[in-house]
């Protein structure tokens, strides 16, 4: 392209159109500009539509990404001038304009903004535009609104929003990982190119992840990202690698998840995060104060938890203490993802619940979910509010730990004077999402077997070197292959609401993860055993925490074993078995427990021995699969909306029984079928334990009904205790 030289006061610039701006830029298509072999140079997409250009021949290269939609009104690709002193005078009406609008028209606040831009309009000369007189009466009018206006009746509010730059990028979501490379490369570009047209703009971003994208595919555009971190414009904060699930993940995940996140962050910028930030996340665990604390990160920020169906939330600072008593300091906001115009603006100072504890609140603006940033027009806006209008808070561009810091301040000196603070004990519940919890079950599958498996190889490698001095500990591939599993963590991954594309490249990855892993402890038991005296006996390893009993496979069958000591090994002989487990038509049983079943295979009863105790309610029976309608009011693979419990099935269909018993082992083989779909529910009782096992294969082939296996017992309590990472909570 062939850009004129522009004169004094205007500007050419590069406008790429689609025929959808204004629309969400997740699912729409965005393109990358890269100009005379540059690396990228700035983003496209349906909210950033311009970019300046200098004056001279360029070779000009978009990539562009259709993303979710096949077909557009158009394509525009044009140079534009623009008048930058109308552009400049525009937003200096508009935006007051804009603010006076969400203000009642009999306030105070209402008629000084309309006077002011009455006032301001009447030395506007329409008469001959582009003449003499027409520009003189632009400087006219420019120099009343912000001497008469800006200058004089502004600033008046004791109030303050901060505002974090920010876009919040979905590691994967409605696009694959691949194009999240893309993503990152796209919006951070965009932020650079900003910083350099307005020197007040400050950007924040966490994921370490995406960080890494830009530095292996974009170096040199890597390479202006620290150097603004340098010149404190750009805060790389967060703490995690991503903003992970903190509900399915394990324990261990939630503290690798920071150990890696904080360690690249002061590796690449030597910046120690001490926030926590999961703005989008389904859910927390009320273990996390207690990581949180131990790891150096006092602070924790979110804000999806505003968004709860039924109760609001009923603070955004406060103290959340965990299942230990640890305590961190919290703050909510009411989006993630928000324009930075006087209509959000006012909103999300309303939204700001504890006023009295702090004056001060904290709020993100740019287009994020799909990527992009803020924009141009948000930080005119900006510019212009930051005066603080009449009726309004007045704005300051910040960074989310400095923010949060302050919060903190004023919020301690104001409990001291009201001697009260507000305090949330246990998990912060999200009221939504609540379907993701059992969506793609095979991902849910991996990760947890790809957990536990790198623990337990972990451990053997250690184990090892007690009997070979020479062993290599493989810490390349654990780190290598723990950074996968972290990322497959991703918010929108492991609870199972991305797009399929998704999940087959994740399968493809714990595929590689799992085959390391086992190829690793495969190794490092072999050598073990070949160096321990078996005696005839077999080394059984325990890679749990606790001594463990239980039944093993070996080649020659099942047997029962006991003793075997926590993260160790022990070799045994086959026991003898006192108890005796047996199984018949409609019952199985050991010396400790006796189960009965119905012509359905319903328990109808479940009897410890020990105590003679009953715990299948009267009348009722336990193991029935359950089948409601679900058609929830959005979110067709996300949600469990109330109504659900309204339509309800059998799936009792009965087709074969099989009996199963091999001497420690002794259960019911059940197949059943339900419209297209089968269930094979095996059922089994070990010699010596009092826990009925369920292994259930189900051939899935309905749409828009859940199963649940519901079991009634004869028990009368108000909650029940469930397992979180390191410890369990009371629901």
């Amino acid at each position: 392209i062939d850009s004129p030289e522009a004169e004094e006061g205007f500007e050419y610039r590069l406008r790429v159109v689609t025929g959808r701006e204004g629309l969400w830029d997740a699912r729409n298509p965005q393109c990358t500009v890269f100009v005379d072999g540059e690396s990228a140079v700035q983003a496209m997409d349906t909210n950033h539509t311009w970019m300046a250009i200098d004056a001279g021949h360029h070779k000009v290269n978009l990539y562009f990404y259709n993303g979710m939609e096949v077909s557009y009104p158009r394509l525009g690709i044009y140079i534009e001038k623009t008048d930058l002193r109308i552009e400049s005078l525009y937003y200096d009406l508009f935006v007051p304009y804009e603010a006076m609008k969400c203000l009642a028209s009999d306030t105070r606040e209402y008629q000084q903004i309309c006077g002011a831009l009455d006032r301001a309009c009447l030395l506007l000369d329409f008469r001959h535009k582009y003449s003499a007189d027409f520009y003189n009466s632009i400087k006219e009018c420019t120099d009343f609104i912000k001497e008469e206006f800006y200058n004089k009746v502004c600033g008046k509010s004791e109030h303050e929003i901060a505002l974090i730059g920010h876009t919040h990028i979905d590691v994967a979501w409605l696009w694959t990982l691949a194009q999240t490379k893309e993503k990152s490369q796209r919006s951070f570009s965009t932020v650079i190119r900003l910083m350099e047209r307005y020197p007040e703009y400050i950007f924040m971003s966490s994921q370490p992840q995406l960080y890494q994208y830009v530095k292996e595919n974009d170096p040199e555009l890597y390479e202006k990202i620290k150097q603004k971190v340098k010149e404190g414009r750009w805060e790389p904060e967060g703490s995690m690698w991503l903003e992970a699930d903190t509900n399915i993940i394990s324990g261990e995940s939630l503290v690798r998840q920071i150990l890696l996140g904080k360690k690249f962050m002061m590796e690449e910028f030597g910046i120690d995060n001490t926030s926590l930030w999961l703005p989008d996340v389904f859910g927390y665990s009320a273990a996390l104060p207690q990581i949180l604390k131990k790891s150096g990160t006092p602070r924790f920020f979110t804000s999806k938890i505003s968004w709860c169906e039924t109760d609001k939330f009923p603070h955004d600072n406060f103290i959340w203490q965990g299942i230990d008593g640890s305590e961190v300091f919290a703050v909510l906001s009411d989006n993630y993802v928000k324009i930075l115009n006087p209509e959000r603006m006012l909103a999300s100072w309303k939204n700001h619940v504890n006023k009295k504890y702090s004056d001060l609140h904290i709020s993100t603006f740019g287009y994020g979910d799909g990527g992009g940033g803020p924009t141009a027009e948000m930080i005119e806006n900006y510019k212009r509010m930051k005066y603080g209008f009449p009726g309004f808070p007045k704005l300051t561009m910040s960074k989310s730990a400095a923010t949060i810091d302050r919060i903190k301040e004023q919020f301690d000196k104001n409990v001291e004077n009201y001697r009260f603070a507000p305090k949330w004990r246990g998990e912060l519940y999200l009221e939504m999402h609540r379907g993701t919890y059992t969506s793609i079950a095979k991902n849910k599958k991996n990760n947890r077997t790809s957990e536990l498996l790198y623990q337990s190889a972990e451990a053997l490698s250690i184990a090892e070197s007690v009997f070979n001095a020479d062993s290599i500990y493989p810490a390349e591939m654990f780190d290598a292959n723990w950074h996968t599993i972290l990322k497959n963590q991703f918010h929108d991954i492991i609870p199972g609401s991305s797009i399929k594309e998704v999940y087959d490249d994740s399968d493809v990855e714990y595929a590689k993860v799992i085959s390391d892993g086992e190829k690793i402890m495969e190794d490092k038991l072999s050598y073990i055993a070949s160096n321990v005296s078996s005696d005839g006996g077999i080394l059984v390893y325990n890679s749990t925490p606790f001594e463990a009993d239980g039944v093993i496979e070996t080649e020659n069958g099942s047997m029962y074993v006991s003793g075997i000591p926590a993260n160790g090994w022990k070799v045994v002989k086959p026991e003898k078995v006192v108890q005796v487990v047996k199984a018949g038509d409609k019952f199985i049983e050991n010396d400790i427990v006796r189960v009965e079943f119905d012509d359905k295979y319903h328990i109808t009863s479940f009897v410890d021995k020990r105590l003679g105790r009953e715990i299948i309610p009267r009348g009722e029976v336990a193991n029935v699969l359950e089948v409601y309608e679900d058609y929830p009011r959005e979110y067709d693979a996300w949600e469990i909306t109330e109504y659900y419990k309204q339509k309800k099935w059998i799936a009792d269909d009965v087709q074969s029984v099989e009996i199963i018993n091999n001497g420690v082992t002794a259960g019911l083989k059940i197949t059943r079928k339900y419209c297209e779909s089968m269930f094979v529910q095996t059922i089994t009782l070990k010699a010596n334990s009092a826990r009925l096992d369920f292994d259930t294969y189900v051939d899935w082939h309905e749409d828009h009904v859940l199963l649940k296996a519901a079991f009634p017992l004869d028990i009368r309590t108000d909650n029940a205790l469930y397992e979180i990472q390191f410890g369990h909570i009371a629901r």
